[in-house]
């Protein structure tokens, strides 16, 4: 399974990649992003099957990003 985070916190995001990485042996992260834009980049280039999403962004929220 290939997944991507988007949060535009770092630490968040490598807390969640090390839990993944650390149980999931099985699941891959293609791509990470900090933003609904750079979210949207990486969405449309690694097509993943599962997508982790904060809510809150500086450039918008996870729900923009999903319309």
């Amino acid at each position: 399974m290939n997944i991507c985070i988007i949060d535009d916190e770092k630490d968040n995001r490598d807390i969640l990649a090390h839990i993944i990485n650390r149980h999931h042996k099985d699941v891959q992260i293609v791509g990470e992003a900090d933003s609904v834009k750079t979210g949207l980049d990486i969405i449309s280039q690694m097509k993943p099957d599962l997508i982790f999403l904060d809510i809150e962004m500086p450039d918008g929220t996870g729900f923009d990003l999903i319309k």
